[in-house]
């Protein structure tokens, strides 16, 4: 159970979602997130929902049942998030279970599909057609769980809530700053549009904000001077928000990748067992490559430059006289870079692979710290030269 728990995890949270059957569940989920949202938007049609109501109702029925099933299932396997900890036993599997339930999420995918059932056992009383319509197209919010980009942009708030708190203070005090200022230019002109600092927000924001509504303007001279200082300072403004949220979002993509990669190394035998500490040390050396099907990654005759881990997918080895097949926690590459300098065997990616590379420097660290690692790659070596007959074979 263990096991099918953790694979179930991989497939849905994990790297495993780079598997074929990963990404297909992700885009049939996808799919119908899109059909729900659709069918929201074209309810609201005159008609529609008279005319084709039993098949909106239909709809709704069986979107509800799949994301019930998915929000149960990602609950069930969530005690395998080495993220949330919790400790060991039955009582640490609930406690990551209810920490990831508390998720942004989480809370959506539970919003997804509560009213059904609140109304359902008569929990709430019905919704009017607009309130549910409203409540439904929230499903909108599970498209998150599948953009990698929404998910960094959401960290990126998060983390840096503190910075962008304080640049939010410096654009109240400009603000009103500004509409102080526009008032006392323009009171006595325009006492309908500038008789008072709240009135006089209304242009301060337009402005700062560079959106210039032109409905509210200075008419004296010394109101458009303010009104230009204005202009400069709301760029200036924007030029710190990008700044701040470029450099953050950056930030993120790289602890994210540094996250991807500590998951992939962790699956790989080879460094089985090494303890977090030296897993976080290698994750550093290595870097992330997607082969996509048929590509070739090496070359026979080439120069051996990187070796390679089979994290998903499988690649085949065209050595004489029968081709060999690696799968999730193989290794090529590696025959090259001991017995070299060039390769003799062409490996293509007979899937949509996901590889982590190594380049023969760091190989050689890695191997000269960890006599564990050393040792298996060198037998795995020594045995595939032995059982092909071809010097440098898998190389």
């Amino acid at each position: 159970m263990t096991r099918l728990r953790k694979q179930v995890f991989s497939l849905l949270e994990g790297w495993g979602r780079a598997d074929r059957l990963g990404r297909t569940i992700d885009r049939a989920l996808v799919a119908l997130i899109l059909v729900n949202v659709a069918a929201v938007t074209l309810e609201t049609l005159p008609g529609w929902d008279a005319a084709y109501g039993a098949w909106f109702f239909m709809l709704e029925i069986v979107s509800v049942g799949v994301f019930t099933l998915e929000y149960l299932v990602r609950l069930w396997a969530a005690a395998e998030d080495p993220d949330q900890g919790g400790g060991g036993g039955a009582a640490g599997d609930w406690r990551r279970r209810l920490r990831y339930a508390v998720r942004p999420i989480a809370l959506v995918d539970l919003a997804a599909i509560l009213p059904f059932y609140l109304t359902l056992f008569g929990l709430i009383p019905p919704m009017d057609g607009r309130a549910l319509r409203a409540v439904r197209m929230l499903r909108i919010l599970k498209l998150t769980r599948y953009s990698v980009a929404i998910q960094s942009i959401a960290a990126v708030f998060r983390n840096e809530r503190r910075t962008m708190a304080a640049a939010l203070l410096i654009v109240f005090i400009a603000l009103h700053l500004s509409a102080t200022a526009a008032y006392l230019a323009e009171s006595a002109a325009q006492p309908d549009k500038f008789g008072s600092i709240p009135q006089a927000m209304w242009w301060a924001l337009a402005t700062l904000t560079t959106v210039g509504y032109g409905d509210v303007v200075p008419v004296t001279p010394v109101g458009r001077v303010v009104g230009s200082a204005v202009m400069v300072l709301g760029i200036g403004l924007f030029v710190l928000w990008t700044g701040l949220f470029a450099s953050s979002f950056v930030d993120e993509l790289r602890r994210r990748d540094f996250k991807v990669t500590w998951q992939m190394v962790g699956q790989a035998p080879v460094f089985a067992d090494l303890d977090a500490a030296d897993v976080a040390e290698i994750a550093r050396l290595l870097r992330p490559l997607i082969a996509p099907e048929r590509t070739m990654i090496v070359r026979a005759g080439e120069r051996a430059e990187n070796m390679y881990f089979v994290v998903s997918g499988e690649v085949e080895v065209e050595l004489p006289p029968k081709p060999q097949k690696l799968g999730p926690g193989d290794f090529f590459g590696e025959v090259g870079l001991l017995y070299g300098p060039t390769r003799d065997a062409t490996v293509v990616a007979l899937s949509d692979t996901r590889l982590l590379v190594l380049d023969h420097e760091s190989l050689f660290d890695v191997m000269e710290k960890h006599a564990s690692v050393a040792a298996t790659i060198r037998q795995t070596a020594r045995t595939r030269r032995a059982e092909s007959g071809v010097v440098d074979a898998l190389g």
